[in-house]
């Protein structure tokens, strides 16, 4: 399978859309918290930019902490879905997207 192909399947599995951003978020998983970069979010999950991804497991819960641009401070619950050499990919809990719908415009 060439590149090309794998990038079309890839999308074609995506629910939603992605949105670039430079979010900063707080992740607290495993009862210790870090501070990184998400670089795009979509309304069922987002990535975030790590290069020491080894600290995190796959299928484990995290929660997000960020504040959107008007200053409000929101949490999103998830699970690390995926991980590779540049960061990982959280999906959030269904119950929350709601909330991702509201803010996704302000995370750019």
């Amino acid at each position: 399978m060439t590149k090309k192909e794998k990038t079309q399947k890839t999308i074609e599995r995506r629910k939603h859309e992605r949105v670039p951003t430079k979010l900063q978020v707080e992740v607290v998983t495993g009862g210790k918290l870090h501070k990184e970069t998400a670089i795009d979010v979509s309304f069922s999950g987002i990535y975030i930019k790590n290069k020491e991804f080894h600290k995190y497991e796959i299928n484990e819960n995290i929660v997000l902490a960020f504040e959107s641009k008007s200053g409000e401070a929101h949490t999103l619950e998830g699970k690390i879905v995926r991980k590779d050499k540049h960061g990982i990919g959280i999906e959030f809990s269904d119950e929350l997207i709601a909330i991702a719908l509201k803010h996704a415009s302000e995370w750019q």
